[in-house]
């Protein structure tokens, strides 16, 4: 049976993350790293020739294509590394959200108007991530592929179902700060 949730309990989730399984995707901006941060390995590689150059300017003409052939050797591993450097960046972005449960994800896409409604789980099938479930009298099937917080789910037993009707939902795992969502 389907009911609002009121704003303790939309406070509960929100201190315990690690009890809603959602998506939080929507909310994750990847490639974090900018334009100018990109530009900083390539330009302190030329900042680092033109130091040469005012510095030791008899070397460099004694020898002008070696000094050409390092810069444009040095210019493109500096460049070559900036997929490394995004690679690094969107890692250490998921980290730290697995890390924090990803409660600032979940707080920002939690929705004021939230409805909860509880359904009897049938059947899982782990390997596919999917299950089945009876809510409101009616058969369905449910899937949890793409959730963040992991908490597993068993046949025969009730879980709680978050959702506003505009694309959000979140199943909430039984615990006794989340039991008045079983209720």
């Amino acid at each position: 049976m389907k009911r609002k949730v009121t704003a303790e309990e939309r406070e509960i989730l929100l201190e315990h993350p690690e009890l809603v399984m959602f998506e939080p995707y929507k909310g994750m901006k990847t490639h974090r790293a900018s334009l100018g941060k990109s530009l900083i390995l390539p330009a302190v590689t030329v900042l680092l020739f033109v130091a040469w150059v005012l510095l030791f300017p008899d070397s460099v003409n004694a020898h002008p294509t070696a000094f050409a052939a390092t810069l444009c050797a040095m210019l493109i591993l500096s460049c070559g590394f900036l997929p490394i450097l995004y690679f690094i960046l969107d890692d250490r972005e998921y980290k730290k959200a697995k890390a924090t449960h990803y409660s600032k994800y979940l707080k920002m896409l939690l929705p004021r108007e939230l409805e909860c409604n509880t359904a009897l789980v049938q059947y899982v099938v782990v390997e596919k991530a999917e299950g089945g479930w009876i809510m409101d009298g009616k058969e369905g099937m449910f899937s949890y592929s793409s959730l963040v917080n992991y908490f597993r789910i068993e046949p025969n037993t009730e879980l709680a179902v978050l959702f506003d009707g505009k694309g959000f939902f979140a199943y909430v795992k039984r615990d006794p700060c989340t039991e008045s969502f079983y209720s």
